[in-house]
């Protein structure tokens, strides 16, 4: 029997899975959207470093980009706003924004990341298929 020049068969069928669109991820299992921020080492951004509480904020976490709103009675959500930094760039130059990092020593930082990582979920799972209890 000749052998196509893959190491084993395992690396066979890898690559003939990668071939055919699928992937071994959509296998495991879904993270629970509060899993999401869980071991996030989320990154702040704003539009004006010298007067942070004047412009917007944007967070950079495992999964995506969120934009954080602050409404009139001083309640925070942070929305999500692009998936990779190529379309967060895109949705900001279209609007004429420009972003900086601020350290993470920053106490405005500090801040927001502890909102951030916080948060909770809008949407919880339903409970056919969530092991969370809900609120009584």
């Amino acid at each position: 029997m000749e052998r196509s020049g893959f190491q084993d068969a395992a690396d066979e069928l890898q690559i003939r899975e990668e071939e055919l669109g699928l992937s071994r991820a959509a296998e495991e299992p879904r993270l629970l959207e509060e899993d999401l921020f869980a071991d996030a080492d989320p990154r702040i951004f704003l539009t004006d470093p010298d007067n942070p509480e004047e412009g917007r904020t944007f967070v950079w976490a495992l999964t995506r980009w969120f934009e954080r709103l602050e409404g009139d009675t001083g309640a925070v959500e942070f929305s999500p706003v692009a998936e990779d930094e190529d379309e967060l760039r895109e949705w900001l130059s279209e609007q004429g924004i420009e972003i900086t990092e601020i350290d993470v020593d920053n106490e405005f930082a500090r801040t927001v990341r502890e909102e951030f990582l916080g948060q909770t979920p809008l949407y919880p799972e339903a409970p056919e298929v969530s092991d969370q209890e809900l609120p009584a």
